[in-house]
């Protein structure tokens, strides 16, 4: 690369100009040596001067690989740019310097009509996004009003990347920043991550963004509400809202039933969620192995349950034997028959455990048969069913033991718990 030295003694007295941008928001939080290879190559950049990165690195007392991390510093800040270069060695790339002002607020294009307009530049791969149209200055008012501030440029860029790169609507940036501000939450990079996560749900208009909120803050007055009851006076954490949603929204508890396991707390020494989870989690797999609604109020125990279960079964009973001695008075002949088919009963069992040959047996059988018709041709003659004096459980499925033929929990239940209730008033 050569130089003219015609010019080189002459540009001492020349001005190089830095942008304001550069000084109040980049200078500041970047390592002293990399300014120094800003500044330099910026003086070079504005005389248009060719420079190697070697000669350049020589200049500045800088070794070739602290002059690349300064390069890759103000790339990924976005105030130069790498391009293609025809240097060899370790640095073989040019610096293009980004006109901040312009990255900032775009340009006038005359011939699309009057004002900024945001735009995409390309050439070749590479695109530059210039951030500003009337929208944006609109949204940048508004949000300076909500900040009690105005946006610094790095402020605007990143709000208008969330337009431009993240397909997030103005409505919606404004919202986030309204929500966040009120809760004491002003940073641009916490209001970011809300962006973010709101523009994930798909929210883009006002009604449903506003609707979102609302819900939000129903669901943030429920967090405070149980952790208070709870003797905690902090914000929820993130674990701790993924808990309780968890309640809400998948095991579909209320709030009186979950403020009812807030309650079990005080029996215990450091009151916690993960107590008050397990009780909820204990109440849902109760519920749903009795078959009813967990927010429920159940006042009735397995124990008292299975005493009533054990209620109904002697009922049936006895009103068997009730409609049993109705039907002798009736028809005595059907109680000498009943005998009979006792004592055969009875004479097969002991034939079976002493050793009552097969024929012995199909003969037993074969009478006892010939007495059932006979039985229920006296019923039927007198105006009684075929099973009249049978047991007659509540539940045909169970017989009234709360349990199936698969050994599970009847469906019965439900509707068990309910009459075991008022059973249980009743008899208090």
């Amino acid at each position: 690369m050569n130089f003219n030295k015609g010019k080189v003694k002459d540009f001492y007295l020349l001005t190089t100009d830095v942008e304001n941008m550069f000084i109040n928001e980049y200078l500041p939080g970047a390592p002293g040596e990399y300014v120094k290879a800003y500044l330099y190559g910026l003086l070079y950049a504005q005389l248009g001067i060719e420079m190697t990165h070697h000669a350049m690195a020589a200049q500045l007392g800088l070794s070739e690989k602290t002059l690349e991390d300064a390069w890759n510093y103000w790339e990924k800040m976005g105030v130069i740019k790498k391009l293609p270069g025809k240097d060899s060695g370790l640095l073989n790339f040019d610096i293009e310097y980004v006109n901040l002002r312009e990255r900032m607020y775009g340009n006038f294009d005359a011939e699309e009509g009057a004002g900024p307009a945001a735009k995409k530049k390309a050439t070749g791969e590479d695109k530059e996004i210039l951030l500003y149209d009337e929208d944006l200055k609109k949204l940048f008012d508004r949000t300076e009003l909500i900040l009690g501030r105005p946006l610094s440029p790095a402020e605007s860029s990143e709000i208008a990347s969330w337009i431009n790169e993240e397909g997030a609507t103005p409505a919606l940036v404004e919202a986030a920043f309204d929500y966040c501000c009120r809760r004491g939450k002003a940073n641009v990079n916490y209001i970011c991550k809300v962006v973010l996560e709101w523009n994930s749900r798909g929210l883009k208009e006002e009604p449903e963004i506003q609707e979102y909120i609302k819900n939000l803050d129903e669901r943030q007055s429920i967090y405070r509400k149980i952790l208070n009851s709870l003797g905690l006076t902090r914000n929820a954490t993130q674990a701790e809202r993924k808990m309780i949603d968890h309640w809400i929204d998948d095991l579909k508890f209320n709030m009186e039933r979950i403020m009812s396991a807030c309650d079990k707390t005080i029996s215990i020494s450091s009151p916690n969620l993960r107590y008050v989870n397990k009780v909820l989690e204990n109440w849902a797999e109760e519920a749903h192995q009795q078959g009813r609604d967990v927010n429920q109020k159940v006042t009735v125990t397995q124990a008292v349950l299975n005493k009533y279960y054990e209620h109904l079964r002697r009922e049936a009973c006895e009103q068997a034997e009730k409609r049993r001695k109705e039907v002798y008075e009736a028809v005595p002949h059907i109680k000498e028959v009943d005998e009979k088919l006792k004592t055969l009963g009875s004479k097969m069992s002991r034939g079976v455990l002493t050793g009552m040959s097969r024929q012995q047996i199909d003969e037993t059988r074969r009478m006892m048969n010939l007495l059932e018709e006979e039985r229920a041709v006296l019923l039927t003659e007198n105006n009684f069913s075929v099973d009249y004096t049978d047991i007659k459980y509540s539940c045909d499925k169970c017989s009234d033991t709360g349990i199936d033929e698969n050994g599970n929990r009847c469906s019965c239940a439900k509707e068990r718990i309910g009459e075991a209730e008022i059973w249980q008033k009743e008899k208090n």
